[in-house]
């Protein structure tokens, strides 16, 4: 039986949607039309990395896997998702000793991370409450995560990070005078340096652990993204939804 009540955690694709600097915009155009050609169809343009997507290890390392060479099991799981809203700053850096108070006030515990066996959870879900930004210039200035954040989920076992931001990493305008730092990717580097999947731009994970969530709930989700061969990344029509325990 599906879920009664599926959450959409995805963000709809429109010319105004958020991209990053550098990366192709999103772009729809109609090619057919009913009165014309009796039926509809629509030509998209877009980069791997728009709108609410996963990337694979293969966006940062050359031999690292690409999207066909991960399994759908990699992208479906129980979830935790960790509020941290009330450490999201401007252009802030969340560290691991924030994280781990923050866990402590989560439906869930360190002890509940792990590879995905016995009941552990190996997918992290971080509520900055920054989506709320979304089509926003201020968008782009989302708090994010410092380099211990990342190697301390992957050395507990978690195989996929996931950000209602742009990034987990600083996003630095160029145009805006800011400069890059040579440790700009650097939950990039280690997360997908160590197998772990990232998913950037998610929306209304507060639905999944507010609402009409109960205690006694576990969150589950789905980030399945389009299957294109040989492809770093690829948008997702993530959702998630509430199971009881027991």
């Amino acid at each position: 039986m599906p879920p009664k009540s599926l959450i959409d955690l995805s963000h709809p694709l429109t010319p105004q949607s958020s991209i990053y600097p550098g990366d192709p915009p999103f772009a729809t155009h109609s090619v057919c039309n009913i009165p014309t050609d009796g039926y509809t169809v629509h030509a998209v343009s877009l980069g791997t990395h728009t709108g609410t997507h996963v990337d694979a290890p293969f966006h940062f390392f050359a031999h690292g896997q690409k999207l066909h060479e991960l399994s759908l099991e990699r992208f479906v799981g129980r979830a935790l998702v960790v509020d941290v809203r009330h450490l999201a700053q401007v252009r802030g850096c969340i560290q691991w000793r924030d994280v781990r108070e923050s866990l402590d006030r989560s439906r869930g515990t360190l002890a509940s991370l792990g590879p995905r066996s016995e009941g552990k959870i190996d997918i992290v879900l971080f509520w900055t409450g920054w989506d709320g930004w979304w089509s926003e210039r201020k968008y782009f200035d989302h708090p994010y995560f410092g380099r211990d954040v990342a190697e301390e989920l992957v050395e507990m076992g978690v195989r996929l990070v996931g950000v209602d931001t742009l990034s987990p990493d600083e996003t630095v305008l160029v145009q805006d005078g800011g400069k890059e730092k040579e440790d700009a990717f650097v939950m990039h580097e280690v997360l997908l340096g160590r197998g772990c999947l990232i998913c950037e731009n998610l929306t209304n994970l507060g639905k999944l652990v507010g609402g009409d969530s109960e205690e006694g709930e576990e969150v589950y989700v789905s980030l399945v993204p389009l299957s294109l061969h040989g492809a770093d990344g690829a948008p997702v029509r993530a959702y998630g939804w509430t199971e009881k325990i027991g």
